[in-house]
C-alpha cells in the first residue's frame, strides 16, 4: 500500500507522493520515467516487476499492467495500456494509459469517465478529417501532481499530443491505416473499465 513515503526511485529521481493521490499518481509517474517505456515488451516488464517488487513489494504485489495494443509512425511509438492495483477498492483500482514514446516519454492516464471523453474526441476527429489540422478538444488529467494536457487534432491523420509542464509536448499522428485498430482499442479499454 502507498504512503507520502518515497515510491521508488527512477532515472535519478526520486517520486514522492501524497496521501489520497496514491496508485494512480504512482503509476503515471512510473509509466512516464520507465525507460523504453513498453517498447520491448516481455523482457522490461518483467525486470521492472523484479526491480520493483525488491524495492517496493507491498505497492507491486497487487498491479497488474497490459498493453492493449502498439502503433509505430516514424520511429515514434504510442501505447495503450490497462491498470489494475487489486489492493485498492475495484472502482478506483483501475486505469487507462497512453503513452507516447519519442527520446522524450509520457504518459497519460485515465479513469473511466476521461476514457469517454477521449473515445468522444476520437469519434470527432475521425469525422473531421480534412488535409489541414484542426483541434477537435484536450483533457487536463486529474488526480496527478502535475498538469497533464491530452489534445486531439483531425487532419490528414488524428494527432494526440500529451503536454507536460516539466518534460514539453510529445507528439504521436495516427496515420489511417491504423485508425481501425485503434478505435478497436478504445473500445477494448472501455470494456475493461465495464468489468
Amino acid at each position: 500500500m502507498l504512503s507520502s513515503t518515497t515510491v521508488n526511485e527512477m532515472s535519478g529521481r526520486m517520486l514522492k507522493f501524497r496521501p489520497g493521490r496514491h496508485k494512480r499518481q504512482a503509476l503515471s509517474a512510473l509509466a512516464s520515467n520507465m525507460p523504453h517505456f513498453l517498447t520491448a515488451i516481455h523482457p522490461r516488464i518483467f525486470m521492472l516487476s523484479i526491480g520493483l517488487s525488491m524495492a517496493t513489494w507491498p505497492v507491486q504485489a497487487g498491479v497488474q499492467l497490459e498493453i492493449v495494443a502498439k502503433f509505430w509512425n516514424a520511429g515514434i511509438e504510442l501505447d495503450l495500456v490497462t491498470v489494475v492495483d487489486r489492493d485498492v477498492e475495484a472502482t478506483k483500482g483501475k486505469l487507462a494509459l497512453v503513452g507516447i514514446a519519442t527520446p522524450l516519454r509520457s504518459s497519460f492516464s485515465f479513469r473511466r469517465e476521461e476514457w469517454l471523453r477521449l473515445v468522444d474526441l476520437w469519434s470527432k476527429a475521425v469525422k473531421t478529417q480534412s488535409e489541414s489540422w484542426k483541434v477537435i478538444g484536450s483533457i487536463e488529467e486529474i488526480e496527478t501532481s502535475e498538469a497533464f494536457l491530452l489534445s486531439v487534432s483531425a487532419g490528414p491523420g488524428i494527432k494526440f499530443v500529451i503536454a507536460s509542464p516539466r518534460k514539453g509536448p510529445v507528439t504521436y499522428v495516427l496515420s489511417k491505416d491504423d485508425q481501425a485498430r485503434f478505435a478497436g482499442a478504445l473500445y477494448r479499454v472501455l470494456e475493461f473499465f465495464s468489468r
